[in-house]
């Protein structure tokens, strides 16, 4: 081969290498934003607090969704019967308070068991999180489609 076959060769190698390593890298620097406020607080009685809390409230929070899917079932039926709805209404909101009052209960035997150091640290980091513009954006959200699949 001619010398400038090899260089050019080697360029068009080395151009897709760089592509590839910049993915890898792109892809590492977008996946640290979204790891869990768990990895973030180096506390390890608020980790395993937390771990221990995420464990118990399951069942609150499948009851509060199964809540939720049966208000929106009776929203989709043809013939809308207002109290019925005003029913299912009420029974969401009395599951979303109870895992609520569960949450906070939780989060003050925390507090409990934390210096006002450790307190600091771990609720500051935890307010902070809650207010990160990630934390209310939707994961499985999809992005805007082409402009010429959208509907008009």
């Amino acid at each position: 081969m001619k010398n400038r076959t090899i260089k050019i060769l080697l360029f068009v190698s080395l151009a897709f290498n760089i592509a590839f390593l910049g993915g890898g890298v792109f892809r590492f620097m977008q996946m640290r934003k979204f790891h869990s406020i768990h990895k973030r607080i180096k506390n390890e009685k608020a980790r395993n607090f937390m771990q221990q809390r995420k464990e118990m409230g399951g069942p609150l929070l499948r009851e509060f969704h199964q809540a939720k899917d049966d208000f929106m079932k009776a929203l989709a039926q043809e013939n809308i019967n207002e109290e019925m709805l005003l029913v299912k209404v009420d029974s969401l909101i009395a599951k979303q308070i109870a895992m609520e009052r569960e949450i906070s209960k939780s989060m003050i035997e925390l507090r409990r068991q934390l210096s006002p150091e450790e307190a600091k640290d771990v609720f500051g980091k935890l307010r902070k999180w809650m207010q990160s513009p990630e934390h209310f954006e939707r994961k499985d959200k999809h992005p805007e489609p082409h402009r010429r699949f959208k509907r008009d």
